[in-house]
């Protein structure tokens, strides 16, 4: 009787243990659930157009347009250099996005004249992760961009001014974005561009942007650029986004090497440069779709590079 006792009991605890575990198996699924319906719901509350500087590491749904030209006026030692440049995407396919990049300088050449073309960069961006409520992993991109030297750089005249590089620059890069949710139910989205820019060297000839005179002959070659950049959005409102971007750019120095006129050589050597920034801004979403943004990039003196103020305004619509 008692082995008989024994083995009712143990047969019990098996049986209470056994439920034990398939309660605790499914609370885990359940607590999951709620987490990823936690994250849904944060995520259908709040619309985002991307802070100032920081790109996004998503990419396009197949056959999706994604317009956001900006306008800004960069401010250094009090003087004003107005322009404009934008995002023009299209989704290729779900994991693929390509996209142009102009770049436009406004009234530099007085109020009666018209806008001066800088660089065209061709976008390329493949997505490589994705977050979604469900699988909550950082969207991961790599980045690959070509800069097309389209704007004026060198045969200017006296008091023209060129906007160009006159180089093509390939660009290799990684970007990163990530949703974390907050104990009061909003969302902060943080994401990180590591950006290499490589360019290719330019024939130069003539007054150039590269300080050479009428009748010089030669080549150029620009610095390698190496820019990082940290930002971080916060939802407060469905409609309403605060952002901040911290950046940080370095170059390596640009060599210039030709003859002059009367053939005496030349050799030009602009030192590295290197500055850390920020850009506050502001974003009003007033659609899924569409949005505007108000900013300012501030960066102060760094190693052989003045200091600007860069207030801008952005548009953003999806189509």
């Amino acid at each position: 009787m008692k082995l008989v006792t024994t083995a009712v009991a143990a047969g019990l605890g098996c049986a209470m243990s056994a439920q034990a575990a398939q309660g605790q198996a499914q609370e885990a699924p359940d607590a999951e659930t709620e987490v990823s319906d936690r994250y849904r719901s944060a995520m259908q509350s709040a619309r985002w157009m991307g802070p100032m500087l920081a790109s996004t590491a998503s990419t396009l749904p197949k056959g999706h347009f994604f317009t956001q030209p900006y306008f800004f006026d960069s401010i250094s030692g009090g003087t004003h250099y107005p322009g404009s440049t934008g995002f023009y995407q299209y989704g290729l396919v779900d994991e693929v996005t390509v996209g142009l990049q102009p770049n436009f300088a406004l009234g530099v050449h007085g109020p009666d004249r018209g806008p001066a073309v800088g660089d065209l960069k061709l976008l390329g961006q493949v997505r490589l992760t994705n977050f979604t409520p469900e699988n909550r992993i950082p969207t991961v991109s790599l980045i690959l961009n070509e800069s097309l030297p389209i704007g004026e750089y060198d045969r200017l005249g006296p008091s023209e001014v060129g906007h160009g590089s006159g180089s093509f620059a390939t660009e290799i890069g990684v970007n990163v974005q990530h949703y974390f949710l907050l104990k009061n139910g909003r969302l902060l989205r943080g994401r990180i561009n590591v950006l290499q820019r490589f360019p290719h060297g330019a024939d130069v000839k003539d007054r150039s942007v590269y300080g050479t005179k009428p009748g010089f002959r030669g080549q150029a070659s620009p610095g390698n650029k190496t820019t990082v950049i940290l930002a971080a959005e916060y939802s407060v409102t469905r409609e309403w986004v605060l952002a901040l971007d911290i950046i940080r750019e370095s170059t390596t120095k640009t060599i210039v090497k030709g003859h002059d006129a009367d053939g005496s050589p030349v050799k030009h050597i602009f030192p590295s440069t290197r500055y850390v920034g920020f850009a506050p801004a502001i974003e009003y979403n007033w659609s899924d779709t569409s949005g505007v943004l108000l900013g300012v990039w501030i960066a102060p003196k760094g190693h052989n590079r003045a200091s600007s103020v860069t207030p801008a305004i952005s548009f953003s619509r999806f189509w």
